[in-house]
């Protein structure tokens, strides 16, 4: 996975918190229909990663939400959970009174929506070794700091965050909280937005231009009332009166998937769920309504 040096630097005992911790607790907190609640508190191990992975097959359609609790392990293992995360869009959050540092600060850059109501903290890695040799420390160091400069640069993030990371000293740790965080590390994963534009022009048949300017235009509702402003906003965008929308948003229930379709879509992750044939004709047959052909 790591290289032909793998093995290597595995030599290196690498982590991202005091040896001393026992290793992180990974369950789940919590389910429904719509969502996957997994809690991830303690160290982070190797096993950690697959007790994880193996958390989340009950997955199916469910958004994924992972909550941190850590102050940070083994560094494979929190980039092997992280692109868990990443790969079924999940959301990481850190609530009060909690706490994510070190290693677990790469768990919660893989969220494509980072809340952070506790304290995120960040410094450089711990090295505890069995190699005598300066230079091959040095070198095993090195390496480990590139594979985490590109876990980084995958999740989108800044090399601020990476910066910031490698120049703190490892026996202190820089805090960010919810006021501070996000010049580093932005609430919401920057290619997710723009899927998200992507995917919201697609379903009002309209450019992602197009579409970022409907968002705008569709800013003067916030002066509404609280029961209008859905209806307002969402008439803007198809680009009708708000009474045509309300006339014919009623007729668009006709447009639902049938129950075995929407027991197709509910075994999908979300990500894969939108290029569904079956959300792709939905989207037509709404389009079809809102226009009125």
């Amino acid at each position: 996975m790591y290289g032909g040096w793998a093995v290597s630097i595995l030599a290196v005992a690498l982590i991202l918190a005091p040896a001393s911790l026992v290793r992180a607790d990974v369950v789940v907190h919590g389910r429904t229909d719509s969502s996957l609640f997994v809690d991830v508190s303690g160290t982070i191990t190797s096993q950690d990663s697959k007790t994880f992975e193996t958390v989340i097959q009950e997955l199916g359609g469910r958004r994924l939400y992972t909550r941190l609790d850590s102050v940070g392990g083994d560094v494979f293992a929190a980039m092997q959970i992280g692109r868990l995360i990443r790969k079924h869009d999940g959301i990481t959050v850190i609530s009060v009174p909690s706490r994510c540092y070190s290693g677990c600060a790469l768990l919660f850059i893989a969220g494509v929506m980072r809340h952070n109501l506790g304290e995120l903290g960040l410094h450089r890695p711990y090295q505890v070794t069995v190699l005598n040799d300066r230079q091959a420390r040095e070198q095993q160091l090195q390496r480990i700091l590139t594979l985490i400069k590109q876990y980084v640069a995958e999740m989108g993030v800044a090399e601020e965050f990476y910066d910031q990371m490698i120049s703190t000293e490892s026996t202190k740790t820089l805090i960010y909280r919810i006021d501070t965080y996000a010049h580093v590390v932005p609430e919401i994963d920057p290619g997710f937005l723009e899927a998200q534009f992507v995917y919201g022009a697609r379903r009002y048949g309209m450019t992602a231009g197009e579409m970022r300017q409907k968002e705008r235009d569709a800013e003067v509702c916030l002066t509404r009332s609280v029961k209008e402003i859905a209806a307002c906003q969402e008439a803007i965008k198809w680009g009708v009166s708000e009474e045509l929308y309300r006339e014919r948003i009623a007729k668009i229930k006709a447009c639902e998937p049938g129950p075995d379709d929407r027991r197709t879509l509910q075994t999908l992750p979300p990500g894969r769920r939108r290029d569904h044939a079956i959300v792709l004709k939905q989207e037509a047959c709404q389009q079809k309504i809102m226009w009125g052909r």
